[in-house]
């Protein structure tokens, strides 16, 4: 042990081993003479190396609470940070970079993302029905099973995106893009602004298409 830390003890284990000592380690200093600050610390310790991603240490902090306590946050960097199952419905994310962010099954209904950088992101069984997503950085995201009913899509890149299963019926898809785009499964129907060629290299099987009709030519 040197200077109170276990030795080989990990940033990651150091924080949690920390939690639960840290009133043995410093018996009245933590409460007298550290106080608050301590507990401070080592929770955001936790935060930055509990989230577990490639982008653990990108995305800023405030944001994520500024997000949480009310859902305006335009122009955040959010980039991997952890917000899944969050209820954000209506909320303002315009222009902010959720790069590798993780939303799996979040509440976005209504929400404005126009202009954001969520490529790479897991979005996986997310709601996003009727949501912005005009000029939206999609590309090489989880969508997988994710509802996008009546969501605006018009000039987004979705580009290696992984849609499988995902509903998009009622959806604006002007000049978006769709190349590389993993459509297997997904509802289609009564899509708006579906060119065909927005279409090309992308995956359709067992895919409904805005007339109603099954594509299988990808199977």
């Amino acid at each position: 042990m040197t200077d109170g830390v276990p030795l080989g003890t990990t940033p990651r284990r150091w924080a949690i081993y920390g939690i639960a000592t840290a009133g043995r380690i410093f018996p009245n200093r933590a409460a007298n003479m550290l106080g608050w600050r301590v507990q401070q610390l080592i929770v955001s310790t936790v935060l930055a190396v509990g989230l577990g991603t490639s982008y653990s240490t990108a995305f800023d902090l405030d944001a994520v609470e500024r997000l949480r306590s009310k859902p305006t946050c335009a122009d955040c960097d959010l980039s991997g940070a952890s917000i899944t199952g969050s209820y954000l419905p209506g909320a303002i994310l315009t222009n902010a970079n959720l790069t590798g962010a993780d939303l799996k099954e979040a509440n976005m209904n209504g929400a404005d993302l126009s202009g954001a950088n969520l490529s790479g992101a897991e979005l996986s069984g997310a709601s996003l029905n009727y949501a912005n997503l005009s000029g939206a950085n999609l590309s090489n995201a989880n969508l997988s099973k994710a509802s996008l009913s009546g969501a605006n899509l018009s000039n987004a890149s979705l580009s290696g995106a992984v849609l499988i299963g995902a509903s998009l019926r009622g959806a604006r898809l002007a000049q978006a893009q769709l190349a590389g785009a993993n459509l297997e499964g997904a509802n289609l129907h009564l899509v708006l602004n579906l060119d065909a060629a927005l279409l090309v290299d992308a995956k359709l099987c067992n895919t409904t298409m805005p007339d109603g009709r099954i594509d299988n030519r990808g199977c």
